[in-house]
């Protein structure tokens, strides 16, 4: 994505927009509302609100802050919503919490470290690749040689190949980490 003026109204700026930013958009909604589908509807909903306004923005980082921005408020409205109410049979929501800056900037920078590792997951070799998904599932060394029809010895030599490779492609981001 560019980083020079961003206008909503850009059909091919907007779909660049849509696509960078959706599905990580719909996590970080779905951190609120733990509901993915409500989740992907609203994310849509601020979408469709930004191409309405056609304004045009500075840059792609500032829409991106408007965004993470609209979304978070539209799904605490969501929360507080009647509708939300008498439809879910739980506890009440800690909206002191959910309002904070803090949780706001902690699922953000999930969301954010969550896109960047699936990017750089999918950079790795394929068979490195399918090691470390179901890795990431929770399976053992043997049940991935098993899936995978590999040997346990192919399953750890191929970690090794992913961890370095994931290592390096995420360098400064471990460190912050």
């Amino acid at each position: 994505m560019s980083t020079g003026k961003v206008h909503p109204k850009s059909l091919n700026g907007f779909k660049s927009l849509f696509e960078t930013l959706y599905p990580s958009l719909c996590l970080f909604a779905n951190k609120y509302l733990n509901d993915m589908d409500t989740s992907k509807d609203i994310v849509q909903e601020v979408f469709m609100k930004i191409w309405e306004r056609d304004t045009p923005y500075p840059n792609f980082y500032a829409i991106k802050a408007l965004l993470y921005t609209s979304v978070k408020n539209r799904c605490l409205d969501y929360l507080k919503s009647k509708y939300h109410r008498s439809m879910v049979q739980s506890p009440d929501v800690d909206f002191d919490h959910m309002l904070s800056e803090e949780f706001f900037s902690t699922q953000l920078t999930l969301i954010d470290t969550y896109a960047q590792l699936a990017t750089a997951i999918q950079q790795l070799p394929k068979k490195s690749e399918a090691v470390i998904r179901l890795a990431l599932n929770a399976y053992t060394n043997k049940e991935i040689a098993e899936e995978l029809s590999i040997s346990k010895n192919t399953v750890k030599s191929q970690k090794r190949i992913a961890y370095k490779k994931l290592r390096h492609a995420l360098g400064s981001l471990l460190n912050i980490l």
